[in-house]
Order: C-alpha cells, then sequence, then structure tokens
C-alpha cells in the first residue's frame, strides 16, 4: 500500500503544470497562425535536439505579418503543410531546466525562436484557413496542459470538441486572470 502511494504521489509531482493562454501570449514575441513549409529533425553532440521549422505566416497577431515566413522550433511533431496557431519567443528565453546541456549544445542548429511555455505555445488549426476573411470559421484543437479564457466558445469538429479561433484570439488578449 506504501509502494502505490509513493508511485501515485510521484506521478503526480512530475505531471507538467497547465499554462494559462494569456500567460504564453504575454510573453511570447511573435504570435501567428503559420503553415509548415520546410521541417527537419535536428541534432548535434550526437544527440537530439528536436526540430526546426519554416512557417508561412497566415494570420499575425504579434510582431506577424501575412506572408512572412519564420523559422521557430522544436517540437518534432509538427506536419508540413499542417497550420499552427503559434506563440514563440527567443531561443534564449525558453527556460529548459530539464535538460541542463540544451542550450549549449543545440544553439548552433536550432532557429531563432522557440515555442513558449517548454512547447505548449502550438495548437493545430484544423479548420480551412485558405480564407482570412473567414476567420470567424476556424477553429483550434486544445493543447494539452494549456489553460484557456472561461467562456471561449468551441464547435464540434469530427467529433472532437474544438475552440473557435476569433473568440479565443479576443479572450486571450483581454488579460483576465480567469482561466479554465
Amino acid at each position: 500500500m506504501l509502494f502505490a502511494w509513493v508511485i501515485a504521489n510521484h506521478a503526480i509531482a512530475s505531471m507538467p503544470l497547465s499554462i494559462p493562454l494569456r500567460e504564453l501570449y504575454g510573453i511570447s514575441s511573435v504570435v501567428a497562425v503559420v503553415e509548415v513549409v520546410e521541417g527537419r529533425t535536428v541534432a548535434a553532440g550526437g544527440e537530439s535536439c528536436g526540430a526546426r521549422y519554416k512557417g508561412r505566416v497566415i494570420e499575425g497577431m504579434k510582431n506577424a505579418t501575412a506572408g512572412q515566413l519564420i523559422e521557430f522550433g522544436y517540437v518534432p511533431s509538427l506536419k508540413i503543410g499542417s497550420r499552427y496557431f503559434v506563440l514563440l519567443d527567443d531561443y534564449k528565453n525558453v527556460p529548459l531546466d530539464r535538460l541542463a546541456d540544451f542550450h549549449s549544445r543545440c544553439e548552433s542548429v536550432l532557429p531563432g525562436l522557440a515555442l513558449v511555455g517548454i512547447w505548449r505555445g502550438v495548437m493545430e488549426v484544423t479548420s480551412n484557413v485558405d480564407e482570412p476573411m473567414r476567420r470567424d470559421a476556424w477553429t483550434v484543437r486544445r493543447s494539452n496542459h494549456v489553460e484557456y479564457p472561461i467562456g471561449t466558445r468551441g464547435k464540434m469538429v469530427d467529433g472532437e470538441r474544438q475552440l473557435v479561433f476569433t473568440d479565443m484570439v479576443a479572450r486571450m488578449k483581454q488579460g483576465s486572470p480567469t482561466s479554465r
């Protein structure tokens, strides 16, 4: 019984904490919806450093303009041709305390911008974004360990409840401390 208690408490203690979307927005220097046009995994010193991507900005919210190409990293699971809502900051500002030598080892192979919130700053946009004038129809797949503003409208997409992009962005920018 004691053994089970120790394992359960260790699992809870090692679970990543959730971060409010408003906080991710606040610490980001670049926020945009991008289409990934290039991507590749990178390594240094014989160990993985994740991936680097090039994305074409479809909609810029903070320090990004439509059509601009931006390079960012590091989570190696994004798909070329897919669209993502990304929250980015300078590589040097992204804390990676668990990986002590990551910054020094990987700096030469990774781009200048990184996903904030220890890679939580990426959410897939699953609806058609080819019509920027129809942003009210865009939906965003929720990311694990991100708290979204209370009251953010959602809709069912292929049996999954997703967030309405325009409502999520408006509430994210409001800065109210209440999240869910």
